[in-house]
């Protein structure tokens, strides 16, 4: 079947394209262009929106009450029709275990969300952790499980059940065993990412030698600039904004960076290196207001306000409430970024990343016809995916 979409605003990685039109056939983008658009079988008036990609986020821990670190399907499938609801399309779903049993439950979760066709396309989960630094919080009596030395007999049976179902794994690299675990993912065709890391500008060099290509959350639980007997050095920050090969995510909704640091990442990586994600947990889509919510091994109290979620001491962040749509909102408003370059970073970049470059992202004869139609304020109205309407 043909459908033509027509009167719309096209959202092109490097350009808005007005009066522009896009026909689809056999669920992927075949035509695209402006003047008088070409007959189809159905016909969609955009009434002057944009015609956007849909959103890609490769860190995203849940929403709408559901965590993508349960072993639930059901959680699974709550959290991602909420973000489908923003917008997003495509993710990464991140959990954090080295647990091979997990693991392969979680394939089992993933294969049935690739046999419906109403929910994002699942791109392979993010593993963030065990193996990191985490910094404990006195507004939690546990803290959070780590793995501080990581040996090839704990990961060695997890990487064989993680096969074909993840696709990126964060670690802290200065860890001991740290590089070795890197080699051992890009021998198994995953990503390796750095983050939650006390890791200095040098590590994080001999990192990428040893498999390593991205840096979660820039700014975000990370070494920054420190002093070693009077000599300064850089950290994981540093290294994030100043190495062209590394990949870099940023939080970007509107809390958990001001925008002179977003503008600061922009101006280093440029659009083709930052990735925007949304690190969301499970209170997702919730309105204000006082909540308990699973952290590791314990619930916690929290409150959502500002946008953003705290313990009840307001001394930080516990985690995001972001969606896609409020991602690309923020970058486009707030920071001043051009709204097709909000859209690629939050898109085309991520696509490529995953390596879904051509496939998914991006309008570009060939690619999926996942998309959506959202108006100034990014508010998403209508969401296809490959080419069938889910929503509303």
């Amino acid at each position: 079947m043909t459908k033509c979409f027509y009167n719309a605003t096209l959202v092109l990685p490097d350009r808005l394209l007005p009066q522009g039109w896009l026909l689809v056939e056999d669920q992927k983008i075949a035509r695209f262009g402006t003047g008088e658009p070409p007959a189809a079988e159905e016909r969609i008036d955009c009434a002057g929106k944009y015609l956007s990609p849909g959103f890609i986020d490769v860190h995203c821990h849940g929403g709408g009450g559901g965590s993508f670190g349960s072993l639930e399907l059901t959680q699974h499938v709550r959290a991602m029709k909420m973000h489908l609801s923003h917008g997003t399309t495509s993710m990464t779903p991140t959990a954090g275990t080295l647990n091979p049993d997990e693991i392969r439950t979680l394939r089992e979760i993933k294969e049935a969300i690739d046999r419906r066709t109403d929910l994002p396309h699942h791109l392979g989960y993010f593993m963030e952790g065990p193996a990191e630094v985490v910094q404990p919080h006195p507004d939690m009596t546990v803290g959070k499980p780590v793995v501080p030395v990581i040996r090839p007999e704990q990961y060695r049976e997890a990487l064989a059940a993680a096969k074909g179902i993840v696709s990126r794994w964060m670690a802290a690299p200065e860890l001991e065993g740290g590089m070795e675990f890197g080699r051992a993912l890009r021998e198994a065709h995953i990503t390796g990412c750095m983050g939650h890391s006390n890791a200095t500008f040098a590590q994080v060099e001999v990192a990428m030698a040893n498999g390593y290509s991205c840096a979660v959350h820039l700014y975000s639980v990370m070494s920054t600039v420190t002093r070693e007997k009077g000599f300064r050095r850089g950290g994981l920050v540093e290294a994030g904004l100043l190495l062209d090969d590394l990949d870099v995510e940023i939080i970007c909704d509107g809390c958990h960076l001001p925008p002179e640091l977003i503008r600061l990442a922009v101006k280093c990586k440029g659009y083709d290196k930052l990735m925007l994600v949304s690190d969301c947990g499970p209170l997702g889509g919730f309105p204000e207001g006082e909540y308990q919510a699973d952290f590791g091994p314990q619930k916690v109290t929290v409150v959502i306000e500002d946008g953003v979620c705290k313990p009840l001491s307001r001394t930080c962040f516990l985690g995001s409430v972001a969606t896609g749509d409020r991602l690309v909102r923020t970058v486009y408003k707030q920071v001043g970024i051009p709204l097709w370059a909000a859209v690629r970073m939050a898109t085309k970049t991520p696509a490529r990343h995953c390596g879904f470059s051509g496939i998914k992202g991006e309008i570009t004869i060939g690619a999926d016809a996942d998309l959506i139609l959202f108006d100034e304020d990014i508010r998403v109205s209508d969401i296809w995916l490959m080419g069938n309407k889910v929503l509303p």
